[in-house]
């Protein structure tokens, strides 16, 4: 089986390219670095696109059956104006075209997963499942609605769509982690705002694994990419002191401190989601690293 990959050179998609290959798919990506066409990965082929531009090398698609589309940019970026509009931009664009090229060149694709975000979910105690949730407001919610209305438009080429709408991503090395890890190996570490807020997370293996799950069973639709167990900020922030051996200083930094630090961007450690993961897992899908305490540790042991 043949898999293009989209964001092929970021923090998931390196991680996801490699078990692909590990497991012998047949792979190739695409790239906007013409740097990055060769020597990334030993045996996947890079090709050039530029969306925005309208410009692909049409071959990439030559077999390809299953598309894994990953392009956007971090919503750590700039939150101006313009910042915000290129962070949806960096979501629609780069789909609309994939969807352009697919209606103007001979393919055989069946299905495309795609990534998308829990920022859809409104921050209740209760879980959120796919299909019955509250839906957030805000920018966030705004991003994660472009952001799938164009996904779902892959429908109009005749393959089945999968939405995997991620949560915290767990990585040592990318993602929110290190920021979060940061002050509690400074011996800083403390809770957020009323630290009763939902952090619903998945351990980087996991999700690298759910989106090979979602290539090889025959499912479609909306799944939510997160552990069984989220945890309140503060349960997350003691586990983590815990496994990296610090303690915490005690006291709670005050949400409306956050707010005039981080501005808008608060609503990124003050908000939280509480997201079921239920659906995939009654699809087959079972999950290595369930709890907090047994990602962390697997994160931190090397």
């Amino acid at each position: 089986m043949k898999v293009l990959v989209t964001g092929a050179t970021g923090a998931i998609g390196k991680k996801l390219v490699q078990s692909l290959l590990d497991k012998d798919f047949e792979v190739c990506y695409l790239t906007t670095d013409r740097n990055k066409l060769e020597g990334v990965f030993i045996d996947a082929k890079g090709f050039y696109w530029d969306p925005y531009k309208g410009q692909i090398q049409s071959q990439a698609l030559d077999q390809v059956q299953i598309i894994v589309h990953l392009s956007g940019s971090s919503i750590a970026g700039s939150w101006s104006k313009s910042g915000k509009q290129q962070i949806i931009d960096s979501r629609v664009i780069p789909t609309t075209f994939l969807q352009q090229t697919l209606m103007q060149y001979p393919n055989k694709v069946q299905k495309v997963v795609c990534a998308s975000a829990i920022g859809i979910y409104k921050d209740l105690p209760e879980f959120q499942q796919e299909d019955t949730h509250e839906r957030a407001e805000g920018f966030l919610a705004e991003v994660v609605r472009s952001w799938e209305k164009q996904n779902l438009q892959f429908k109009q080429n005749n393959v089945e769509v999968v939405l995997l709408r991620i949560g915290l991503f767990l990585d040592r090395f990318s993602g929110a982690l290190p920021k979060m890890s940061k002050p509690i190996e400074l011996g800083l570490g403390s809770t957020l705002g009323s630290a009763k807020q939902y952090y619903s997370w998945i351990h980087h293996q996991d999700l690298v694994d759910m989106f090979i799950f979602a290539i090889e069973h025959n499912i479609s639709g909306v799944y939510n990419a997160v552990s069984p167990s989220p945890n309140t900020n503060k349960e997350f922030t003691q586990i983590l002191a815990d496994v990296l051996g610090k303690r915490l200083v005690g006291f709670t930094v005050p949400a409306w401190v956050l707010r005039m630090v981080l501005k808008q961007k608060s609503t990124l450690v003050l908000d939280g989601q509480k997201v079921s993961s239920q659906k995939i897992q009654q699809a087959g899908f079972t999950f290595k690293y369930p709890t907090l305490r047994e990602a962390l540790e697997q994160i931190y042991s090397k």
